[in-house]
């Protein structure tokens, strides 16, 4: 047994509600491959737990399974912000969020995740405690920019798809502008002192930086 197999294995199962979004993923829309993976849900779960967030912004919701992942920490008092701009995947949402506890915590923002990092109101919807950045991967330093001041001190921020299949590096690296900017995110992350960033070897790699 090879240790995903064994991480598998051993760690917690899948709750029954993200096991039903996940098969709903995959029979309705064409991008299934789009959804955490399990693992990667249940590691979003825990950190959650262990931040026990106030505020959460997740940029880029799908069919929001990472939102139900997100929302088993969030305080009783807390909101998870969740931005998608595809009104197509609202359906899904609406069918499974409402079966979780908790679910009226749950803020969507039918919009860009730019523009609505732009018009964050720290006043009236406080700082965040806990993002989750998987929207546009083009974007991705755009977005974590435009996050950064919004951030809690000590704050955390997970960012998705930062490993990219494997193809960042090497002779036969990917080339485009969504592989250049993962690469040049990934450098960044490693060479600002003020960050604390680390790489987990969990699904298509997740990065956990705890901010200034």
């Amino acid at each position: 047994m090879d240790l995903s197999a064994f991480a598998s294995v051993f760690s917690s199962p899948e709750p029954p509600l993200l096991v039903a979004l996940r098969k709903a993923t995959w029979q309705r829309t064409r991008h299934g491959r789009l959804m955490s993976d399990v693992h990667t849900g249940r590691l979003l779960s825990m950190v959650s737990r262990l931040v026990r967030p106030i505020t959460v912004l997740e940029l880029g919701t799908f069919t929001g399974y990472g939102t139900l992942c997100l929302m088993e920490g969030l305080q009783p008092d807390g909101t998870l912000h969740t931005v998608e701009r595809n009104d197509e995947l609202f359906a899904l949402q609406d069918e499974f969020w409402p079966q979780a506890p908790g679910n009226g915590r749950i803020r969507r923002h039918h919009a860009d995740v730019l523009d609505v990092l732009r018009n964050w109101d720290v006043d009236r919807l406080g700082t965040i405690d806990l993002a989750y950045i998987d929207a546009d991967k083009q974007g991705v330093a755009d977005q974590f920019d435009a996050l950064l001041p919004l951030m809690t001190q000590g704050g955390w921020v997970l960012l998705d798809n930062t490993w990219w299949n494997g193809t960042l590096h090497g002779p036969d690296a990917a080339t485009g502008p969504k592989a250049d900017a993962l690469r040049t995110l990934n450098q960044r992350l490693r060479s600002e002192d003020n960050l604390n960033t680390v790489v987990l070897p969990v699904g298509d790699g997740l990065t956990a930086v705890q901010t200034p």
